[in-house]
């Protein structure tokens, strides 16, 4: 095998280099792992508010938003201080819009707060079997356009 003898300059030692990538994926996973066991038995993540996407080329889909509105909140029959405390994210700089939105994540909130259980203590969470929640709460459910078929002939009668 031939001794190297590169002669590279010293720019080749300020590129950025990623060999770390898969070493840090690992990192991130067992944090998010410990996490989870320290907070157990809640959940690993807050109830987020069903948004619109921004811009007229992404308004017709819906995705989960960063917090609540404390008009929302205040809908629901809870302060939004109390909100934060019991799992459910809140925005202070979100507006709402419409009244379609304001009730559909007012109707969420609602809905969490029936399924919601308390407990004391840890101790009596793991004695009752609390099964930790891992994920999304209450994610979107996906629904497909219905698409229905209409017969040439139709289309001739309706001109």
């Amino acid at each position: 095998n031939a001794i190297p003898s590169n002669h590279f300059k010293k720019t080749s030692l300020r590129y950025r280099t990623w060999f770390d990538q898969p070493a840090k994926a690992k990192k991130r996973r067992a944090l998010r792992k410990a996490r989870a066991e320290k907070m157990a038995p809640m959940p690993t993540h807050k109830l987020r508010p069903v948004v619109r996407c921004p811009t007229i080329r992404h308004n017709r889909k819906t995705r989960l938003g960063r917090g609540f509105t404390p008009e929302e909140c205040r809908a629901a029959g809870i302060d939004y201080r109390y909100a934060r405390t019991i799992g459910i994210a809140v925005d202070l700089r979100r507006a709402n819009q419409n009244e379609e939105s304001f009730s559909l994540n007012v109707v969420r909130i609602k809905e969490y707060m029936s399924n919601l259980t308390f407990y004391s203590s840890r101790a009596e969470a793991r004695q009752a079997g609390v099964v930790q929640h891992v994920g999304e709460i209450m994610p979107i459910p996906k629904v497909r356009p219905s698409v229905e078929s209409i017969s040439v002939a139709d289309i001739a009668a309706y001109n």
